[in-house]
């Protein structure tokens, strides 16, 4: 697919949405929740957006083995703030401790924000484990093309928009 560029945004302007998802998901959520941003731009963007929030909120997790797997988000004790994930079998007992974590079937890019607001940290976490489950290493540069080529591959959501 061609992704168009960003016209706006002094952080981000000619990036695509691809890539500000993997290098900033706080600022795209942000963003997709003021209406007005996407909506006030070209048509062919808000439809990009639209289907890159459906996307990013929706990672087919790798499966490996027999049984099923799971993401198991964690929030640090006290602030609740996201501190990570793990890729749990199914049947493997919850998390018991002082870190509270909460199961799901997918992969959810907007699960620090919608935790806490502006939680940068957060979501640098996600990013290098999502890094490291689909690229073999939490330290892989994220290049325009690499963004881009993982959210064409309708293998890895289990909604494509």
């Amino acid at each position: 697919m061609a992704w168009s560029p960003l016209r706006f945004s002094k952080k981000h302007k000619g990036k695509t949405l691809p890539q500000v998802l993997f290098n900033d998901p706080d600022w795209f959520f942000w963003a997709y929740e003021d209406e007005k941003l996407f909506n006030d731009s070209p048509p062919v963007l808000r439809r990009e957006a639209d289907m890159l929030y459906a996307k990013a909120r929706s990672i087919r997790i790798p499966q490996a083995g027999s049984e099923p797997r799971l993401v198991e988000y964690a929030f640090y004790p006290g602030t609740q703030k996201f501190c990570g994930f793990e890729i749990v079998e199914e049947n493997r007992p919850s998390h018991e401790g002082s870190t509270a974590t909460h199961r799901s079937r997918h992969i959810d890019m907007s699960i620090p924000r919608r935790q806490a607001d502006y939680d940068k940290l957060g979501c640098k976490i996600l990013v290098d484990e999502l890094k490291h489950l689909f690229f073999g290493d939490s330290g892989t540069r994220m290049t325009k093309q690499r963004c881009e080529a993982f959210f064409d591959d309708a293998a890895n959501f289990e909604r494509n928009g």
